[in-house]
């Protein structure tokens, strides 16, 4: 797994710079079927495989952006909780809560990109297999020409 994506903004920039390539390749099948330019069998098999492809590659990523996030946040909150504790000073979980959530912004906005590409890439999926299905049906009972 690419952890070491995670563990600093340096590492969060390059994981968007490295998966730009995919990140691009599912804004184009978007773009595509807008535009309604796919509309063959073959077509809905190639961008089927590509965003299964895409899905593969960005659904880890995303998973662990959210542990991640998670377990970051968790951390600065019970060390800032601690410190006040040792220094006496009045705790307000609400304002500890923001600093926490603010000391992984950079991280959640990669989650946030990534949770995206991979909800693309599953609308994708299912759009290309429900057509791909429907285009295989319409193939088989398409009356054939006579001769």
């Amino acid at each position: 797994m690419k952890m070491e994506y995670f563990i600093n903004t340096e590492g969060l920039e390059k994981l968007l710079v490295e998966y730009k390539d995919i990140f691009d390749l599912l804004d184009d099948i978007s773009q595509q079927l807008l535009q309604g330019i796919v509309s063959t069998i073959d077509q809905y098999k190639e961008i089927l495989n590509q965003a299964t492809g895409a899905y593969g590659a960005l659904e880890p990523l995303y998973t662990q952006s959210i542990a991640y996030k998670e377990n970051e946040e968790l951390k600065y909150y019970v060390e800032k909780k601690r410190e006040l504790e040792n220094s006496g000073n009045k705790i307000v979980a609400a304002t500890l809560e923001k600093e926490a959530s603010e000391s992984v912004s950079s991280i959640r906005r990669v989650r946030n990109i990534c949770e995206a590409y991979v909800s693309v890439a599953e609308k994708i999926i299912i759009t290309a297999q429900t057509q791909l299905k429907q285009l295989s049906q319409d193939y088989k009972y398409k009356p054939q020409e006579e001769n």
